[in-house]
Order: C-alpha cells, then structure tokens, then sequence
C-alpha cells in the first residue's frame, strides 16, 4: 500500500485514466548509448542492488525482455537509488537483455510515482499507462502478523505482467490494471528538514547494536549498513522492516521465556528511526559518531585451530537446489574438545543452512574420558504410529534408512554442529565445549536457495579446540518423528514429538526445524510429577529464520521428564509458500517435502542446582 497519503493516490488514479507523465524521446542506458522511449510500448521495471526481491526478479525480466522486445515491446530497467554505484550497474547491464537506466535524482520514479523496487510500469505506444504493480506473485511479504517475513512460491500463480502484455498485443483490455509490488523501498534524493534526530548521534549506535552483526561488509545481511551514505540509501526500507517488525529478525513468543540472543528493537527505537526517515535522515555531527565497529575473523578467541573447506558447489540462480552432502574425514589421533565453530562461506546470501554430522561406528565403545550420551534408537521416530500402523511407517521411510545411518539418526536424533542463516557464530562459555572423537568422519548437509543470480559457492567450518577436556560436555538432540500425514488443504494439521531424559540434564537451547508449511511450533516440559510447562512458543514459524533459541536461565530437568515438540503445518492455498496445497504431504529430506524436529542442547548427568 502506497504510504504517502491521499494526493499520490490520486497521482496514481490520474495515470491509469491515461495523464501519464512522458517519457522523454531518449533514454540513456548506463553504458553510453541512447534508446528511442516513445510512440511504441515500453515496460519501464525498477530494480535495485541490494534489494533482494530485485535480484530474484531479474532473470524473469531478462526472460520476458527477450521474448517481447522482438514483439516491439521495449523494456527498460530503471535504478533510481542514491547509494547504487555506477560500476556495479554496468557490469548488471552486461547480464540484462534490456537497457539499464540510471534515473539520477529519481525524475522517472517520481514522475510515475513509483516507490519500491520490483514494480512495472507498462505504456502503450500512446503513452497511457496500462498496467502497474507486480510483476508476478512468486515473491514477497507475508501480511498476516508481524515478525514474519518473505515467502517464496514455488512458481508464479498470477503473471501479471506477461498477461497485460499479451493483452496490450491482442489489443485487448488489460483485465488487472493494478497490484502491489513486494519490493524494497527506493532510495531516492531527499533533502534533510530540521528534526531531533540525527544519524551520527541516534541512529547509528542503533545500527551497530542490531544490524551491523549482518549488515557489514562481507557479512550474511545482503547489504552493509556502515556509513552515513549507505543507511540513508535505505533509510525508507530500514523505516519499513522494524515498523513491520520483520527485522531484526525474531519469532519467539515474548511472553513466554527469556532468551540470551534474543533480538527486537523497543518501542521508542523504532519511533526514534521512524522520525530520523520522516526528517529526510539528517546526518547530524560526525564528530558524536561511535567509534566505527571492526568485524574479526577469530571470534575475539584467537585463530581458528582447524579449517574445513569444502568444495565448490555451483548454485543456479534460480529453482530447489536438493540438499548437497560432503563427507570430510578428519584423522585427528586423539579426541578433540570444540569450544567455538563458525560456518561461513564466500556466497551467504544463497546458503541457507549447513548441518554437520558426526560419522562413526554405531557401536564403537566410549573411550576413557568421553562423556556418556545416549545412543539413537530409530523406533523413536515412528512416535505416533497407531498398533497395526509400525509396518506401514517402516515401509513407507525405508528409502531414508541410509540417510538415517549417517551420524545415528541422519539429523532426525540431533546433530553436531549447525551453521543456520542469520544466526551468531558458535561460541561456549569456559567450561563447556563438544567433542570430536578421534578418526571420526563429519558429513556436511548444505541447503542452498537460488536468489537469481548462478554462483560458484565454497562453505568452510573454522574450528577452535580446547586446551583440555571441559566440565561440562554439551549434547545436541532432537525430538522427531517420520509419522504424520497432512491432509491436502488442510491449514491446521498438528505433530506431536516427544523425548524422555534418560538422565538428568540441563537444558541450554531449543530449535524448532519444519519446511515450508510450519506454521507454529512450541515446546512444553512434563516433569515426574505431571506437572508441565511452556519453554518456547513460535506462534508464526518462519522458515527463512530456524533460530537456536538460548535460555537465559537454563533448565534442569530430572531424569524422567519429557521434553514435548507441539507443531502445526498449514497445507493450505493461504499459505504463500506451500508448493502444492493440493497434495497429501509425508516426512521427507528436501524443502518442499516436510520434517518435524524439535532441536535442543543439553548436558547429562548435570547436577541439580541450588535452590535460591
């Protein structure tokens, strides 16, 4: 929805009755040369660098450029920030099949109105303006609460924009004259009105506390956000995101828990954002700066002591890429203790997740000094089966049974390490640490997601080691189960998984895990005496963010006590990411099949603490 107010609705109203603004007899692309903008039909598309919405459109709109431009159909993509580099859009335009426009000072996009990336305008050769808005529904942002963020459809169910064209060559009316695009909001030219605000002095500490941790140079956030320049540029959208709530990105429940890496901004830091974008984001006195934030590559900890890199992978800039898995054998002789890991890799913005599982044998005996940790019994995953149902569940997730042996439970019973988009590096406490025996194998499971651009993609896990063996060794398990059966269309299907501590433990961490038709997630203790509770409470899942929710206190749970994994999918045609809503939907390994996993860390044999 347009945020400017009546007038620009008006604005709006007026073109599509045919007062367009006029394209000027030439437009200059960025790489010198001149291109007639009149008397044909033209599709003027607005893009973006940074935005992420922009790029994943990009290889349709080449797709469509190619296809209608010999039709005589011109498209033109239009860049109207401030902040998008010259060199960086010529080297776009090398990619594009259509003229790449610089729209200094955004005349074009206030001409038509236009205020995120993503929108298309299409004139006819009378300069009438046609059609409007999106240029499909593949992509955007969920509207149905805040903290939720962008889904990705399978395939576009609404072409918008190749049905006004085909229309427009048919000389038929355009039936869908208008929609709204999901894009970022552009970053044009504003003069800066006197306000009590200012970056330097209010704006920029903020940035530095909640977003630079991705948004710096080299980080996982697809844009960096460290000087004046760059967070002016997307002051609109950065106004937008923490309004919405989308950012920084968080879904847990505040009501229910308290979390160490919990993130969010208070009320009165969004307003103040709200009021330094609303002033034209004033600069203010560079001299009150905070000292400019430097990003290590050691954690703060020292050099890793072990570097895994795994090989390259090349990505494709668009569709499901199935999951990729590396097995890397380590050959360390004698145990290792791991009190830090980071995942990282040259290309973050197309790697979703790395999981890291421990390879060896099943029934090796625990060497002097290991600690105990419960070993996977598989039946555990059928949870749920009805008496007379084992022997159809065991058939049906027969084809998993390998995937299954690889690190006792292939994910489903737990995992050794975890690289999750958006998530903080992996760094213990002193005295706690994991352990890597002697000559075990890792095995990698790499999850990418295409964002419209093909990459050669290199992930690496850096290790650091403990110097000896800690207090406390520190497990990760799951509560899971391969029974369920969501019914097609169905928007309410609830799973249910259980895990019982087979000693006492001490619960540090929990991490929901569904595909792309989660909908909520929690998780509930029931202790010897019956008595329950509610740990965590995700009531709108997200897929693009599986956080490891940390307690800020942890939990001791008796031997006995049942840690409880409540999950509901929706299988509906409401649901924006269901790839089919038509379909009957069982467990299995990629995205667009389904998992329930209820992730945690824990440490055995722990103590009772004191009472206060």
């Amino acid at each position: 929805m347009n945020r400017n107010g009546g007038m620009l609705a008006m604005l709006v109203l007026m073109a599509l009755a045919g007062h367009a603004a006029e394209l000027p007899a030439q437009l200059r692309a960025v790489d010198g040369r001149s291109h007639a903008a009149r008397e044909r039909m033209v599709v003027l598309a607005w893009t973006g660098l940074g935005c992420p919405m922009s790029r994943l459109y990009l290889p349709r709109l080449g797709r469509l450029a190619r296809e209608f431009t010999p039709k005589g159909i011109q498209f033109f993509l239009i860049n109207s920030n401030t902040h998008d580099g010259m060199g960086e859009l010529r080297a776009l335009a090398e990619e594009m099949a259509c003229p790449v426009i610089r729209d200094a000072g955004g005349t074009l996009a206030r001409q038509w109105n236009v205020t995120r990336t993503t929108e298309v305008v299409v004139l006819d050769a009378q300069g009438r303006v046609r059609y409007r808005g999106a240029v499909d529904d593949q992509y955007g942002f969920r509207k149905d609460g805040p903290g939720v963020g962008a889904f990705r459809r399978e395939a576009p169910r609404r072409p918008h924009l190749r049905r006004a064209l085909e229309a427009l060559l048919a000389d038929r009316e355009v039936t869908v004259k208008q929609t709204e695009p999901f894009g970022c909001a552009l970053g044009l030219a504003r003069p800066a009105a006197p306000g009590k605000v200012f970056f330097h002095e209010h704006i920029e500490p903020l940035l530095q506390m909640h977003c630079q941790e991705c948004h710096h140079k080299g980080g996982g956030g697809p844009f960096p956000l460290e000087t004046y320049r760059q967070a002016k540029g997307w002051a609109e959208t950065i106004a937008e995101v923490v309004a919405d709530k989308r950012m920084p990105p968080w879904n847990a429940d505040p009501k229910i828990g308290h979390f160490s890496n919990a993130r969010g901004l208070t009320t009165d830091e969004i307003r103040r954002i709200t009021a330094w974008v609303k002033a034209g984001a004033p600069a203010g006195n560079p001299a009150h700066a905070p000292p400019r934030l430097t990003w290590s590559s050691d954690l703060g900890i020292g050099k890793p002591d072990h570097i895994i890199t795994l090989p390259r992978h090349d990505v494709p800039a668009e569709g499901r890429v199935p999951y990729r898995y590396v097995r890397v054998k380590t050959n360390f002789k004698e145990p290792k203790w791991v009190r830090a890991a980071e995942f990282s890799s040259d290309t973050p913005e197309v790697v979703h997740h790395v999981l890291a599982f421990l390879q060896q044998s099943r029934w090796r005996r625990r060497a002097p000094g290991e600690p105990w940790l419960p070993r996977f019994n598989p039946f555990s995953l059928l949870q749920g089966a009805r008496p007379g149902e084992f022997r159809y569940w065991i058939g049906r997730n027969q084809k998993y049974m390998r995937d299954f042996s690889v690190g006792q439970g292939g994910g489903m019973n737990g995992y050794f390490l975890s690289g999750i988009v958006g998530d903080r590096p992996l760094v213990f406490p002193e005295g706690r640490a994991k352990l890597l025996p002697s000559g075990a194998s890792i095995v990698f499971q790499v999850h990418y997601e295409p964002n419209g651009r093909p990459h050669r993609s290199t992930s690496r896990l850096r290790l650091w080691f403990a110097d000896a063996p800690p207090r406390e060794a520190v497990d990760t398990r799951a509560a899971a189960t391969v029974v369920f059966k969501i019914p097609p269309r169905d928007p309410n299907y609830e799973v249910r998984a259980s895990y019982r501590m087979q000693r006492d433990a001490l619960l540090l961490s929990l991490q929901p895990h569904m595909h792309l038709r989660g909908k909520s997630f929690r998780y509930e203790v029931e202790y010897p005496d019956g008595k329950r509770e509610t740990l965590l409470n995700v009531p709108q899942f997200d897929f693009d963010w599986q956080h490891n929710y940390r307690l800020a206190q942890p939990k001791w749970l008796p031997q006995g006590a049942k840690l409880h994994a409540i999950g509901v999918f929706d299988n509906s045609p409401e649901n924006p990411d269901n790839p089919d809503p038509g379909k009957e939907v069982y467990f299995g390994l990629q995205t667009y099949e389904e998992m329930f996993i209820g992730y945690f860390d824990a440490i055995w044999n722990a103590p009772r603490p004191p009472t206060k």
